[in-house]
């Protein structure tokens, strides 16, 4: 499990203007809920912004303000279409002895022993939903398919497991395969009706005297 800490401050001022001198200033206003009554904060832009791209959404946060902590997951957040910048997140608070789903990005390693052969491969799933206590809860699924052949999948079963993990997906799903690269090029046979041509031509009028 991947987790950080973050410090946060309190937020009394719940008006759309604190908000934007907050963001003005530097920090990030936030909301946190899941335990109880929601509690609003503010974090650090900077600091939050550099780890949540490193770590992402399935990233266990310690929010500490020196009297108080928080052990949650980014569950929402609102960016600025312009610039990019984070305006707002919403902070699942998690229970250490409560389990949770989460979906977990699934990344496929290696180059499959068919793509050298001139197959190509496919990813049918990006994403596993698992159920887990918060400590156990994995940042990636790392898939290892080269060894593949063409015409060969991986499903959800092959997938190797974590402790006290549990993967919420039929065994028999397809995760990625790899396919021969013909059955993409084959193109149907065209079908050409052909139309009997009236070979009898309609009598022409007679000509009155």
């Amino acid at each position: 499990m991947d987790s950080l800490t973050l410090a946060f401050q309190d937020r009394t001022d719940l008006k759309k203007a604190a908000a934007r001198r907050l963001r003005a200033s530097g920090r990030i206003p936030a909301v946190v809920y899941g335990q109880g009554k929601s509690v609003s904060i503010s974090v650090e832009e900077a600091e939050f912004s550099l780890n949540f791209h490193r770590f992402g959404e399935n990233t266990i946060i310690q929010l500490k303000d020196g009297k108080t902590s928080f052990d949650v997951l980014v569950r929402d957040y609102q960016d600025d279409i312009l610039t990019g910048k984070i305006r707002h997140i919403d902070f699942y608070q998690v229970s250490s002895t409560k389990t949770l789903h989460a979906k977990i990005p699934l990344h496929l390693a290696g180059t499959p022993a068919g793509v050298r052969e001139g197959g190509l491969l496919e990813q049918l799933v990006h994403e596993v939903e698992v159920e887990c206590l918060p400590k156990d809860l994995p940042h990636e699924i790392k898939v290892d398919v080269s060894n593949l052949l063409v015409g060969q999948s991986i499903h959800a079963g092959d997938l190797a497991g974590f402790a006290g993990v549990k993967f919420l997906l039929n065994a028999d799903t397809v995760v990625a395969h790899v396919i021969s690269t013909k059955t993409l090029n084959v193109e149907a046979t065209p079908v050409v009706e052909e139309t009997a041509a009236t070979d009898t031509a309609a009598p022409a009028p007679e000509k009155k005297a």
